[in-house]
């Protein structure tokens, strides 16, 4: 991994957009459930912001084609710039009090546009300025510098709300790293970029999507695509109840340490990954990590209010299983494409899953205001982890599945 940082100046500039750009958005994320429930204590309105950070990615597929034949740097620097923007008035302007949860609201939905075509060109971006055999390498290091980070970003917040809680300090800092990401996109170069007229676009833009969908249809990728779908629905319905979860058993404070803990968790999975993610079956290694994932979650929430230290340590194994299937499953969405389609099934996935996710927010809002235990929730989404893992490994063309260095890109598609 090492190696390629050194050799590659492109990449090692895209890292740097990916860095300040993920703990920008990281800290926006993580820290707009957190503040929209501690503001508001109602569990239907972080639901609501949930299925709003996911609802903008159900038109991804109309994102795919675009991204695939325009200037990938140009879209990013211009989203990334959106996304600064937004995050610049949340923090210098008196509307957040003024208008309240409407207005957060607000900036959600146009935060999570922008980066609808920021992530995916991103993605598309990278397969063309590193080697095919570097991409899971690739991936790894940007997340162990991100994670990295995040660390960092994490200890902030928690000694933020250690004290008298300042939201626009919090939202300050996130704008800050947007500027970095957009000053770092202002040196990247895109090698594939195509001089075509947007007439052109217009034209083969119904072909274009089509030709993403038919790959997709053929394509082993569809059955993890799907598991990692279903995956993501159940994740969220955990995930907008884990801020009253960590009020519950440990206080405000305790989800920034479940957040630390994760991304811990999420460097060793990619250290792991980069060095012998290559190495291992990906049918096995899929339908383990899942299941596994699953339990894990299951043993974290029946232990953390009694032993709070092993609670941290289940946490932290749930974390790491699942951050080596989420690396092993994006190296595989830039492997197996031909390179002008990456970006496009790169939205149809995101598409599928935003719809879901989205649901998810909204099922897990309801359920947690059905639920008098908030633990029930997350016992309903270990049971499901473990089940998806299952049926994933019942399709025979996945069990089959080769080491990810053996897969070869669908020239066929081409």
């Amino acid at each position: 991994m090492l190696s390629l940082f050194k050799s590659n100046r492109q990449f090692r500039i895209l890292l740097a957009y990916q860095i300040f750009s993920g703990l920008g958005g990281g800290v926006f994320g993580m820290f707009m459930l957190l503040s929209i429930h501690l503001l508001y204590q109602n569990p239907m309105y972080t639901g609501i912001a949930g299925f709003l950070m996911a609802a903008p990615a159900v038109f991804s597929f109309a994102v795919g084609p675009l991204v695939d034949r325009k200037n990938k740097v140009t879209i990013m620097r211009l989203t990334t710039l959106l996304e600064f923007f937004v995050l610049a008035l949340v923090t210098f302007t008196p509307l957040m009090e003024q208008i309240g949860v409407i207005f957060m609201f607000g900036v959600i939905v146009v935060y999570c546009t922008a980066a609808l075509f920021e992530n995916p060109a991103s993605n598309a971006l990278l397969p063309q300025i590193v080697k095919e055999d570097e991409i899971l390498p690739a991936n790894s290091l940007i997340q162990i510098a991100a994670l990295t980070g995040g660390i960092g970003i994490a200890v902030i917040l928690f000694t933020a709300l250690g004290e008298d809680m300042n939201l626009r300090y919090i939202y300050g800092l996130s704008t800050v790293l947007l500027a970095m990401a957009f000053a770092s996109a202002l040196f990247l170069r895109d090698p594939s970029a195509k001089k075509e007229k947007d007439s052109v676009i217009t034209v083969r833009f119904k072909q274009d999507l089509l030709e993403g969908i038919s790959f997709l249809r053929g394509n082993v990728l569809r059955f993890i695509a799907l598991a990692f779908i279903a995956r993501m629905f159940v994740a969220e319905m955990g995930a907008v109840n884990m801020p009253r979860f960590a009020e519950t058993h440990v206080g405000a404070q305790g989800y920034i340490v479940f957040t630390m803990v994760a991304l811990v968790s999420g460097i060793f999975a990619s250290f792991f990954a980069g060095l012998v993610g290559k190495k291992l079956n990906v049918g096995w290694i899929l339908f383990a990590l899942t299941v596994l994932g699953g339990v894990s979650r299951i043993i974290f929430v029946l232990v953390l209010p009694n032993v709070y230290i092993a609670g941290l340590l289940a946490l932290a194994t749930y974390a790491l299983l699942l951050n080596i299937g989420g690396i092993t499953f994006r190296s595989m969405m830039q492997k197996l494409p031909p390179k002008d389609k990456v970006g496009r099934v790169d939205t149809l996935f995101t598409t599928f899953a935003a719809i879901f996710v989205a649901l998810g927010a909204l099922a897990g809002g309801f359920i947690g205001r059905a639920v008098e235990v908030v633990d029930h929730v997350f016992i309903l989404q270990g049971t499901g982890y473990a089940i998806i893992g299952i049926l994933l490994f019942l399709v025979p063309v996945v069990r089959k599945l080769p080491k990810l260095d053996e897969l070869k890109r669908d020239e066929d598609a081409e």
